[in-house]
């Protein structure tokens, strides 16, 4: 997939990318460096990761729009604006940190994959994804499928998984403590 985005075989790349909880800005910068989008916007709440996400974004002199934002409203603001994005990249921070908050963190998993999915212009490409060692990979399929269920209801897409992915081998998994495994990512085709 990298090579294929290197290559500049999703042509999609070279337009317009929205990182959502880009923290310090490596997908965006990716994307603007690599993919040669052009119009790319990176959101996140705290001010500090954004900081240094604009410092890293000149370092590798691109342009990019940072915004100090929350995800849900500013998602929820750009569907109300009709606004669009061909490729749109979903990787918010730790959504449950333990037991308790396995529901409602898996809801919000649910709606920040479904707002975003709104988004993405038909066609267009998504990566999702989830650190939360706590959500098995099949648990958090199941919720991106249903969130394109909900988010399409009334005027159905189709949603393709082009990819799945884990950690890489720096991250081994213990076999006595399953949600070590807790890098899951997703690239979908809408």
């Amino acid at each position: 997939m990298r090579a294929a985005i290197e290559a500049g075989t999703f042509e999609s790349m070279r337009r317009s990318v929205l990182d959502v909880c880009c923290y310090t800005g490596g997908f965006a910068v990716q994307a603007a460096k690599l993919g040669g989008a052009t119009d790319v916007t990176g959101i996140d709440l705290d001010e500090e990761p954004l900081a240094t996400a604009k410092q890293n974004a000149a370092l590798n002199d691109v342009k990019i729009k940072f915004t100090q934002a929350d995800a849900f409203a500013y998602m929820r603001d750009m569907l109300r604006s009709g606004k669009q994005y061909d490729v749109v990249v979903l990787d918010p921070p730790k959504l449950i940190r333990n037991r308790a908050e396995i529901e409602d963190g898996s809801r919000k998993h649910f709606d920040l994959n479904r707002l975003a999915m709104q988004i993405v212009k038909p066609g267009g490409l998504m990566l999702t994804c989830s650190c939360a060692g706590l959500l098995p990979e099949s648990e958090f399929v199941r919720i991106v499928r249903s969130a394109c269920r909900s988010a399409f209801a009334e005027t159905p897409r189709n949603m393709q998984i082009l990819w799945k992915a884990g950690a890489a081998a720096c991250h081994p998994v213990s076999a006595n403590c399953p949600e070590t495994e807790y890098l899951k990512a997703m690239w979908i085709r809408l």
